[in-house]
């Protein structure tokens, strides 16, 4: 019976130099002769050593002595080295379409519950570890960038601004957060009606939610909600969220200076976020308690928004640029408190609810 021979054309390194020659590989029964214009050996089937099939990398085979042989010639190795050229498990992976798929499906859905899920958590656990000292000098910062892009000094009169002050102060002692935690006044701007937590515990509202919410109780009520965003720190966690580089710095290597860029995007990130609905619905309820426990009702929270709801609804009724027309078929591209607090049926019925 006729011995099967195999060739092989390879590109051919003696290990020594550089230099590359073409070669030809004749591989017989148990021996593999090497031929080229300057070099020429056999050797055993066994003794050569043959990389493992990946895509469309070329195939290294090894030989004793230093020498080495590379070629693309993929089906020509697995029929003369059938001994040990076997497809290794990544190259019959890849080489499977449904696989590849698969893979791809299952990489999208990972990176996507990376972001939905993964960015939270981290989020959420730096800022439990957070030092209370390094919390406090953001919340500086912080009102700091804010005050120098859109807040002006408020021009609510002083009894009205002492008034709210001792209400909060109430509100903020029945919640058992730390004295820190205070109420700023300013001019919106272009903000308008509007009241954030800032990271650090700082309550910040506007003259004009002010006016626009008349009546101090439904005022107060709006503030029992922030403090309920404080008391869960999610403002905090909604700018690490933002923040990821900055919050990686500040776990990995306790790195301080990363407080001054997370402040720097405070302005733009808290004037433009839509909290969670879980958010919005734990400060809610921290409010409704806290509420209950100084003796007010939870109704008064959905009376003030209902009252920034009619606000902005008259305001774009009376707007008839093609910038307010956009904002009636999605209201959130609109400036203002309910633009960053979400407000909805729902939450105003819990608010009557919670008051029965």
């Amino acid at each position: 019976m006729a011995t099967t021979v195999t060739t092989i054309k390879a590109d051919y390194y003696d290990g020594k130099s550089s230099r590359r020659q073409q070669v030809t590989l004749a591989v017989a029964d148990r021996s593999v002769t090497v031929r080229g214009d300057d070099v020429e050996f056999v050797v055993s089937v066994t003794d050569v050593r043959i990389s493992p099939r990946l895509g469309g990398m070329p195939r290294r085979m090894e030989f004793p002595g230093g020498g080495a042989a590379l070629t693309q010639d993929h089906g020509a190795v697995d029929i003369a080295f059938a001994h040990s050229a076997r497809s290794t498990l990544a190259h019959r992976l890849e080489s499977h379409r449904g696989v590849i798929v698969v893979a791809l499906i299952l990489t999208i859905g990972l990176c996507w519950s990376g972001y939905r899920y993964g960015v939270p958590w981290a989020a959420r656990e730096v800022a439990a570890l957070l030092p209370a000292g390094l919390e406090a000098e953001l919340a500086e910062e912080s009102l700091k960038a804010i005050d120098g892009f859109v807040f002006r000094p408020s021009k609510l009169g002083a009894p009205r601004r002492t008034a709210l002050a001792r209400s909060f102060a109430e509100l903020r002692s029945a919640s058992g957060l730390p004295d820190s935690v205070r109420l700023e006044f300013r001019d919106g701007n272009w903000v308008g009606a509007n009241a954030l937590a800032l990271p650090g515990g700082v309550v910040v509202m506007t003259d004009q939610l002010v006016e626009v919410v008349t009546d101090e109780r439904q005022v107060i009520a709006v503030l029992a909600h922030e403090l309920g965003h404080i008391r869960h720190r999610h403002s905090l966690r909604y700018v690490l969220q933002d923040s990821m580089t900055a919050l990686l710095a500040m776990a990995i290597y306790g790195d301080a200076s990363a407080v001054a860029g997370i402040a720097a995007t405070v302005p733009t990130t808290l004037l433009h976020a839509q909290y969670s609905q879980n958010f919005e619905r734990e400060a809610d309820s921290y409010a409704f308690e806290l509420l209950k426990k100084t003796g007010r009702s939870p109704r008064e929270l959905g009376l003030a928004l209902r009252a920034l709801d009619q606000a902005g609804a008259k305001k774009n009724e009376a707007d008839n640029s093609p910038e307010a027309a956009a904002r009636k078929e999605k209201r959130s591209h609109d400036f203002g408190y309910l633009s960053t607090h979400p407000a909805t049926q729902d939450r105003i019925q819990a608010a009557e609810d919670a008051a029965r």
